[in-house]
């Protein structure tokens, strides 16, 4: 749960500090432009005022990376939180990469609190 490298917070809008709502895990890099999808309904529910956070995990991880997915970038401009799974970066050769500004890195038992919590609605890709 340590703060990511580079992680300053940029021009992102200020990081909702309310418990997360609907937490969106994301599974999938580039493969094909469906695969925006998740982060394209993450915007939708953070722009209608859900407290909304994007955990990136396995090839997703690389989406971490700064303007690498408008999608993210937009997400952010809501108020999106975004996490990416440490375990996930360094089995890419990731680890100490910048990235994106808002951005932390996580671990597993961090998503599994939240996963679990009866009040958040989870959804995975």
């Amino acid at each position: 749960m340590n703060p990511a490298p580079g992680a300053d917070g940029g021009a992102a809008a200020p990081a909702d500090d309310r418990p997360p709502q609907v937490v969106l895990i994301e599974s999938q890099g580039w493969c094909a432009p469906v695969d925006a999808g998740l982060r394209r309904d993450a915007v939708a529910q953070a722009r209608a005022g859900r407290a909304v956070l994007m955990y990136l995990i396995e090839d997703a991880s690389v989406l971490a990376r700064p303007e690498s997915d408008t999608a993210l970038d937009e997400l952010q401009r809501a108020g999106g939180r975004l996490l990416v799974d440490r375990f996930s970066l360094e089995q890419r050769g990731l680890a100490g990469i910048p990235l994106r500004p808002g951005a932390r890195i996580a671990d597993m038992d961090e998503l599994a609190e939240l996963v679990v919590r009866p009040d958040v609605q989870v959804v995975w890709h």
